[in-house]
Protein backbone atom coordinates (compact mmCIF):
# COMPACT_ATOMS: atom_id res chain seq x y z
CA UNK A 1 0.00 0.00 0.00
CA UNK A 2 1.18 3.48 -0.87
CA UNK A 3 0.48 5.47 2.31
CA UNK A 4 2.66 7.51 4.65
CA UNK A 5 4.09 6.07 7.83
CA UNK A 6 4.70 9.28 9.75
CA UNK A 7 3.31 10.84 12.93
CA UNK A 8 -0.07 12.49 13.16
CA UNK A 9 1.73 15.79 13.81
CA UNK A 10 3.55 15.54 10.48
CA UNK A 11 0.35 14.48 8.73
CA UNK A 12 -1.35 17.62 10.09
CA UNK A 13 1.49 19.88 8.91
CA UNK A 14 1.17 18.55 5.36
CA UNK A 15 -2.62 18.42 5.16
CA UNK A 16 -3.10 21.88 6.67
CA UNK A 17 -0.66 23.30 4.13
CA UNK A 18 -2.30 21.50 1.20
CA UNK A 19 -5.74 22.77 2.22
CA UNK A 20 -4.35 26.31 2.59
CA UNK A 21 -2.74 26.09 -0.86
CA UNK A 22 -5.94 24.90 -2.54
CA UNK A 23 -7.91 27.67 -0.83
CA UNK A 24 -5.43 30.38 -1.86
CA UNK A 25 -5.41 29.09 -5.45
CA UNK A 26 -9.21 29.26 -5.54
CA UNK A 27 -9.02 32.84 -4.27
CA UNK A 28 -7.32 34.21 -7.37
CA UNK A 29 -7.91 34.19 -11.11
CA UNK A 30 -4.30 35.07 -11.91
CA UNK A 31 -2.48 32.02 -13.34
CA UNK A 32 0.87 33.27 -12.01
CA UNK A 33 -0.55 33.55 -8.47
CA UNK A 34 -2.13 30.11 -8.74
CA UNK A 35 1.22 28.61 -9.70
CA UNK A 36 2.96 30.57 -6.94
CA UNK A 37 0.65 29.08 -4.31
CA UNK A 38 0.97 25.63 -5.86
CA UNK A 39 4.73 25.77 -5.24
CA UNK A 40 3.98 25.40 -1.53
CA UNK A 41 2.78 21.83 -2.11
CA UNK A 42 6.25 20.48 -2.75
CA UNK A 43 7.81 23.11 -0.47
CA UNK A 44 6.19 21.81 2.72
CA UNK A 45 7.46 18.25 2.30
CA UNK A 46 11.20 18.78 3.07
CA UNK A 47 10.22 20.46 6.34
CA UNK A 48 8.62 17.15 7.29
CA UNK A 49 11.08 14.65 5.82
CA UNK A 50 14.02 16.48 7.38
CA UNK A 51 12.49 15.55 10.74
CA UNK A 52 10.64 12.34 9.94
CA UNK A 53 11.77 10.36 6.91
CA UNK A 54 9.48 8.28 4.75
CA UNK A 55 10.43 7.33 1.16
CA UNK A 56 6.90 8.18 0.01
CA UNK A 57 7.51 11.80 1.06
CA UNK A 58 10.45 11.93 -1.36
CA UNK A 59 8.33 10.32 -4.09
CA UNK A 60 5.53 12.84 -3.53
CA UNK A 61 8.03 15.72 -3.38
CA UNK A 62 9.57 14.78 -6.72
CA UNK A 63 6.17 14.49 -8.44
CA UNK A 64 4.94 17.81 -7.02
CA UNK A 65 8.20 19.63 -7.73
CA UNK A 66 8.35 18.34 -11.30
CA UNK A 67 4.70 19.27 -11.76
CA UNK A 68 5.30 22.77 -10.41
CA UNK A 69 8.36 23.27 -12.66
CA UNK A 70 6.48 22.08 -15.75
CA UNK A 71 3.30 24.06 -15.06
CA UNK A 72 5.23 27.19 -14.12
CA UNK A 73 7.36 27.02 -17.27
CA UNK A 74 4.27 26.65 -19.46
CA UNK A 75 2.40 29.50 -17.73
CA UNK A 76 5.46 31.75 -18.09
CA UNK A 77 5.76 30.90 -21.80
CA UNK A 78 2.07 31.55 -22.44
CA UNK A 79 2.09 34.78 -20.41
CA UNK A 80 5.11 36.08 -22.34
CA UNK A 81 3.62 35.11 -25.69
CA UNK A 82 6.34 32.53 -26.40
CA UNK A 83 4.00 29.53 -26.47
CA UNK A 84 1.35 29.87 -29.17
CA UNK A 85 0.09 26.30 -29.55
CA UNK A 86 -0.33 24.67 -26.16
CA UNK A 87 -3.21 26.19 -24.20
CA UNK A 88 -4.14 25.63 -20.58
CA UNK A 89 -7.63 24.07 -20.46
CA UNK A 90 -10.26 26.27 -18.80
CA UNK A 91 -10.85 23.74 -16.01
CA UNK A 92 -7.13 23.04 -15.44
CA UNK A 93 -6.62 24.94 -12.20
CA UNK A 94 -9.90 23.70 -10.76
CA UNK A 95 -8.72 20.14 -11.37
CA UNK A 96 -5.33 20.93 -9.82
CA UNK A 97 -6.98 22.42 -6.71
CA UNK A 98 -9.21 19.36 -6.39
CA UNK A 99 -6.23 17.02 -6.66
CA UNK A 100 -4.37 18.90 -3.93
CA UNK A 101 -7.44 18.58 -1.70
CA UNK A 102 -7.77 14.88 -2.59
CA UNK A 103 -4.13 14.38 -1.68
CA UNK A 104 -4.67 16.11 1.67
CA UNK A 105 -7.72 13.98 2.39
CA UNK A 106 -5.99 10.71 1.52
CA UNK A 107 -2.93 11.65 3.58
CA UNK A 108 -5.15 12.58 6.53
CA UNK A 109 -7.02 9.27 6.31
CA UNK A 110 -3.75 7.37 5.74
CA UNK A 111 -5.06 6.02 2.47
CA UNK A 112 -3.22 5.01 -0.67
CA UNK A 113 -1.78 8.03 -2.52
CA UNK A 114 -1.41 6.44 -5.95
CA UNK A 115 -4.58 7.97 -7.42
CA UNK A 116 -3.90 11.66 -6.67
CA UNK A 117 -0.20 11.31 -7.58
CA UNK A 118 -1.16 9.70 -10.89
CA UNK A 119 -3.78 12.39 -11.53
CA UNK A 120 -1.28 15.20 -10.98
CA UNK A 121 1.21 13.48 -13.28
CA UNK A 122 -1.39 13.22 -16.04
CA UNK A 123 -2.52 16.81 -15.48
CA UNK A 124 1.08 17.99 -15.78
CA UNK A 125 1.71 15.84 -18.85
CA UNK A 126 -1.17 17.63 -20.60
CA UNK A 127 0.99 20.78 -20.76
CA UNK A 128 3.89 19.26 -22.68
CA UNK A 129 3.93 18.59 -26.41
CA UNK A 130 2.89 14.94 -26.60
CA UNK A 131 0.53 15.25 -23.63
CA UNK A 132 -1.26 18.19 -25.24
CA UNK A 133 -1.47 16.24 -28.49
CA UNK A 134 -3.05 13.28 -26.64
CA UNK A 135 -5.42 15.70 -24.89
CA UNK A 136 -6.50 17.13 -28.26
CA UNK A 137 -7.06 13.62 -29.62
CA UNK A 138 -9.26 12.78 -26.63
CA UNK A 139 -6.91 10.03 -25.43
CA UNK A 140 -5.59 11.90 -22.38
CA UNK A 141 -8.49 12.64 -20.06
CA UNK A 142 -8.15 15.18 -17.28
Amino acid sequence: MNNLKISQTSIKIITDEFKYIANKMRGTNDPLEKVFFFSGAYGVLPRVFNQEYDPLLIHMHMILQTSYNTINARVQEITRGIEKIIKIPSNYYNILENIIEMLAEKIDKRQDLSEPLQKISILTYALIGNGYYLLQKGILIL
